[in-house]
């Protein structure tokens, strides 16, 4: 992928919330965080730490000291002393991520599977009933409601390290899930055979090997329709040169 993403969807920026004095690089660090992982930037966006901190009503140091450590957390890549740009993931990475991805939050469906509640697996639904909503409306809405629901899994399975550890590949995945969102047809995503029915139904039975499985395999055909998707946008920048 590259700076010049073709098809690059008009993303509607949110301002950016004025922060205030007290633990100001932990704040910047999560407002900028927050944008990341919901898709409010786009790969290859360009981001610089006097626009931010202008936009913040803040000084620099504390901005740099935010974009340091999402540097250090290979959310963001410095590019000069004051511009950073927003990762455009390659394929090899994309699919590194969804194999960690994959195995996470598969033991966490199964752990999930063996605790969650009824009000949990109520609210879950429920959570996936607005994502399938969404996808036909609103790209961005349906890329935080599909998030919420693989959030609401693990924050099911009472392992708060293991949430932590998968958030920080989610963070580096917002950007281009969210253009994958842009471009996906709504009636790959709309139709009963989603996997989020099979979690859902997997939690009612108390069956812990197949949330883990149906999970794993959502993960697995987000990827497959993902990379399809970049080659796509690949060969055609090719043929635009």
């Amino acid at each position: 992928m590259h700076d010049n993403i073709l098809f690059r969807p008009v993303i509607r920026m949110k301002p950016l919330a004025r922060v205030e004095k007290s633990n100001l690089s932990s704040r910047i660090y999560e407002e900028i965080r927050s944008r990341l992982m919901n898709g409010q930037y786009a790969p290859g966006d360009r981001l610089r730490i006097n626009d931010l901190a202008e936009k913040l009503g803040t000084s620099i140091t504390p901005v740099r000291e935010a974009i340091f450590r999402l540097v250090s957390e290979q959310a963001l890549e410095m590019t000069a002393a004051t511009s950073i740009m927003v990762p455009a993931l390659d394929a090899d990475t994309v699919g590194e991520i969804q194999l960690m991805r994959r195995l996470l939050e598969g033991a966490a469906a199964k752990q999930a599977a063996q605790r969650i509640t009824p009000k949990e697996i109520r609210h879950l639904s429920l959570t996936h009933d607005e994502f399938i909503e969404a996808v036909a409306v609103s790209p961005s809405e349906a890329a935080e409601r599909n998030r919420d629901f693989h959030f609401e899994l693990m924050a099911a399975a009472g392992m708060p390290t293991l949430s932590a550890t998968v958030e920080t590949m989610w963070v580096r995945m917002g950007p281009l899930l969210h253009t994958f969102h842009s471009h996906l047809p709504p009636r790959e995503i709309s139709n009963r055979s989603h996997p989020h029915y099979r979690v859902l139904a997997a939690l009612r039975k108390g069956d812990a090997e197949g949330a883990s499985q149906a999970i794993q395999e959502d993960i697995e055909w987000g990827q497959r329709v993902l990379l399809e998707w970049m080659a796509e946008r690949e060969r055609d920048e090719v043929a635009a040169t």
